[in-house]
């Protein structure tokens, strides 16, 4: 992850792979049913306004492997930042964690 300042926000970008885009669309509305009290935009990414900043999640790199996005955090102060990075990566943790056992169960039975 990168981390700037540039007045007034402080930013935090992440690329992370995922697997397939069945697991990107599940990861989108995981992240929409977090946020659903704040205010949000679904043009070419998605965009998540909240107190202290916003952030958006879009797809940099589609292939036949799987789907590279980037994760753009902007955020007043370094704490409230940290807080969303967080929650976003305990969803794709867990999505990755569900699509594991989903290919294990699959190769199993």
């Amino acid at each position: 992850m990168h981390i700037s300042f540039e007045t007034p926000y402080h930013t935090f970008i992440k690329h992370e792979n995922i697997k397939t885009i069945a697991i990107y669309n599940r990861f989108q509305n995981w992240i929409q049913g977090e946020f659903d009290l704040y205010q949000m935009e679904e043009l070419d990414s998605l965009k998540v306004y909240y107190p202290n900043g916003w952030f958006s999640i879009r797809v940099l790199l589609e292939t036949e492997l799987d789907l590279n996005i980037e994760i753009k955090i902007k955020s007043r102060t370094i704490n409230s930042g940290i807080l969303i990075e967080s929650k976003i990566n305990k969803i794709h943790t867990h999505l990755n964690q569900v699509y594991e056992n989903e290919v294990k169960k699959v190769v199993k039975g």
